[in-house]
């Protein structure tokens, strides 16, 4: 049975897409993946994975480690030159 009177929620307005509130949401997820392709695009530029080590200018051409040392023209200094002062 079924009553003349009655009507259903959302049964009496038209169903309306309100597009506005779509395109604002398409709108912040395409902005938030742009920023974040851009930071991760910044980040992995900055770490390519190569190091800088502060060697000695002589190690490249040094035929062993202790020419190495001995043609350096870094700011190394060996152990016997170091002064000590007690205070």
């Amino acid at each position: 049975m079924r009553c003349v009177g009655a009507v259903r929620a959302g049964e009496g307005s038209p169903r309306t897409v309100d597009h506005a509130v779509i395109g604002g949401v398409v709108a912040v997820v395409v902005f938030a993946m742009l920023c974040l392709l851009i930071v991760l695009g910044r980040y992995f530029a900055r770490h390519k994975g190569t190091y800088f080590t502060h060697e000695a200018k002589g190690a490249d051409d040094a035929a062993d480690a202790d020419t190495a040392i001995i043609n350096a023209e870094g700011g190394h200094t060996n152990s016997d030159e170091k002064k000590e002062y007690y205070i």
